[in-house]
């Protein structure tokens, strides 16, 4: 994948700050952690409500598979827990002065083992070869991020790298090397001055080769045969390890379980013994995780507003509580701009299904419903309010994920771009809402009904049925918002499923033709790599992952009315410029300046409506703070190593000092 999220992630972990560093030179790897102090413990239990759908790092693409694989596999480079780039398996790593060529000598004598701890073979160089190969060879859906801007230009990304992918030359190819047991080298077409943070990601993981091809013939390099591969099922033995864990329990829907993996090249920075999960799936009570909190079966938990009582839960943990911190995470609302299946459904006729089609495509149409979309209500049911306005996110993308060299924040410069397309001083700033107007609502609808669309317009919109009230009172939140602020012409119809299918219908659906639904609140999305690329390509309509959620064909794969939809809409410009951008290497700021107008040209079309960060909250806690790698990108804000865990709750104070370190040490 990309790192495609869901509100509905494990437990809620991530206790990070915007920002992230970016070095091109020579550096050799090394971290710190915390002080072990008295009172620690060796556990930690958590709860989780989605199962990993398999352990396959280098073909999966979803989080949920994610979250389990980052704390068995590392990659080349991680993060410490101040946010700064360090060595895992590469000791020392360097390019060459356009960074196009990037060099990386591996720690010598770390070991692969086996689900039970039994030493398998030393991590070498030619694994990241084998792991490059296997993902090409299974189209891994991370496989992207080394392809360039567009996957059908043999000149683009990692020399020859798509060549192979289309079948036209040998993986030998292929600008990926190992120099000798210690060294591997990668060559790219065009300058890569991002790859360092790249590497933090699945898409660069190595696997051991002889390993790979004993899991069946269709696990054979170059000839790959998934329904014959059992490489990555979701059975613990079913992957080899050199991470901090190895898998000891995957129960689907009862409990994930991982245990110290004593082998571990960093096995003096691992201070938890055992890691539990136990599932909290759709049917539990809306208590069930402050009531094990309270009794000592989970470690961390939130405080929820849904709670009738939230006021007395506040008050009870005034002291230990504390407020999740602002992340790089991002989830927006997609329209369906090419709906063919229609199995559920709340549209009444033929005629009404392709009136909210036509609409879908008209511009004004889209900005009504954005402006009709209270969003701090929508959080609300979730967060309290003064969270749910912080929550509030403007483009795609996070305003911190690079800054000029004068200083200007990346969202500096996407407001100065829509300031710019809109002739407005509107910012897009974080922590406020800068659409939300029943005035505006209702002159979008003016204009688009003089451009022929024809109100009522319904919405199909699916939620999560179940215990959770939660993703109900959201569903309805939204549906309130937007039929009040549009006086009731924008209507929207709310489509209960059971969990599984929800997740199936929204999240794990791949196929852009079978997108069932007309707007979608599920797609969020967390960064790759710290270049503003790693958000806008999402939605590049010849290589993202987001065309099929919008429910369009990559470029390659037109037909003359699906070319037609993207001109309409206005996808085919967002291209255009998205390609111009990223062809910018030689100078940054240029750069960062022309990704900025791109994200403003989306937001002043409402190609999306930009909706939120992660899910932040009121957390109580036995996780001593910040002992945790800060990683603002990839997967390290999943990984366990450096983390520690006390007897007793944290205090809002410790939490307040311990934040003083990590900002005195960023």
């Amino acid at each position: 994948m990309k790192k495609i999220l869901t509100l509905a992630l494990a437990a809620l972990l991530a206790l990070t700050l915007v920002g992230c560093s970016n070095s091109t030179t020579t550096t050799t790897g090394g971290t710190e952690t915390g002080s072990s102090e008295a009172g620690l413990k060796n556990t930690l239990t958590l709860v989780y409500t989605s199962d990993a759908d398999q352990l396959d790092y280098l073909e999966t693409n979803k989080a949920t598979d994610f979250e389990v694989v980052a704390n068995l596999v590392d990659g080349l480079l991680g993060y410490d827990r101040y946010g700064h780039i360090v060595g895992n398996l590469a000791e020392e790593w360097s390019s060459n002065e356009d960074q196009t060529v990037w060099t990386f000598k591996l720690r010598q004598g770390v070991k692969w083992v086996t689900n039970t701890g039994e030493e398998y073979a030393e991590v070498t160089a030619d694994d990241f070869v084998a792991g490059l190969q296997h993902a090409a060879d299974f189209k891994g859906g991370t496989i992207y991020l080394l392809q360039g801007s567009n996957p059908e230009d043999p000149n683009q990304g990692l020399v020859n790298f798509n060549s192979y992918i289309l079948g036209q030359c040998d993986f030998s190819e292929v600008g990926v090397k190992a120099v000798d047991d210690y060294t591997v080298e990668y060559t790219f077409n065009q300058p890569m001055p991002y790859f360092e943070s790249m590497t933090t990601y699945a898409a660069v993981y190595p696997v051991n080769r002889t390993f790979l091809e004993s899991q069946g013939e269709g696990c054979k390099l170059g000839s790959p045969d998934v329904e014959a591969c059992d490489f990555g099922t979701t059975s613990p033995d079913s992957i080899l390890y050199n991470g901090a864990f190895l898998l000891s329990a995957n129960d689907a829907k009862s409990q994930i379980k991982f245990t110290k993996n004593q082998s571990y090249y960093m096995a003096d920075q691992v201070y938890i013994d055992e890691v539990t999960w136990l599932y909290g799936g759709e049917d539990q009570d809306v208590y069930s995780d402050i009531t094990s909190f309270e009794n000592g079966t989970i470690d961390q938990t939130s405080l929820r507003p849904v709670w009738e009582d939230f006021d007395s839960y506040v008050e009870k943990y005034a002291d230990y509580y504390y407020e999740t911190l602002p992340n790089q995470s991002i989830f927006n609302i997609n329209f369906n701009y090419n709906r063919l299946v229609y199995e559920n459904t709340g549209h009444t006729s033929e005629e009404d299904m392709a009136n909210t089609r036509a609409a879908i495509l008209n511009e004004n149409f889209r900005k009504a419903v954005m402006a009709a979309y209270d969003r701090v209500a929508y959080l609300e049911v979730q967060v309290p309010h003064n969270m749910a306005v912080e929550m509030l996110r403007n483009f795609n993308g996070s305003p911190e994920i690079v800054a000029t060299s004068d200083g200007r924040t990346y969202g500096d410069l996407v407001t100065e771009a829509y300031q710019e397309l809109t002739g407005t001083d509107i910012s897009l700033a974080d922590a406020q809402d800068p659409f939300l107007s029943k005035e505006a609502a209702l002159e979008y609808i003016e204009a688009a009904k003089a451009e022929g669309i024809s109100f009522p317009v319904s919405l199909d919109c699916a939620y999560i049925s179940g215990a959770d009230q939660v993703y109900v009172q959201r569903a309805q939140s939204m549906k309130q918002s937007i039929e009040e602020n549009t006086d009731g012409q924008i209507v929207i119809n709310l489509i209960p499923e059971d969990i599984d299918t929800y997740y199936n219908n929204q999240y794990y659906n791949e196929n852009w033709a079978t997108q069932d639904y007309d707007i979608n609140t599920f797609s969020g999305w967390s960064p790759d790599y710290a270049d503003p690329k790693t958000y806008v390509d999402i939605y590049s309509t010849s290589g993202g992952s987001y065309m099929r959620t919008v429910g369009l064909p990559l470029d390659a794969d037109d037909t003359a009315e699906t070319r037609a939809i993207k001109d309409e809409a206005g996808w085919a410009e967002f291209e255009t410029l998205y390609q111009a951008a990223n062809a910018i290497t030689d100078d940054l700021d240029a750069r960062y300046e022309a990704f900025a107008m791109v994200d403003a040209f989306a937001v002043s079309k409402a190609l999306y409506i930009p909706s939120q960060m992660d899910t932040r909250g009121y957390v109580v806690t036995k996780i001593v703070p910040f002992t945790k790698q800060y990683s603002p990108v990839g997967l390290g804000d999943y990984k366990y190593v450096y983390m520690q865990v006390q007897e007793e709750m944290v205090t809002r104070a410790q939490y307040d000092e311990a934040y003083a370190d990590f900002q005195a040490n960023r």
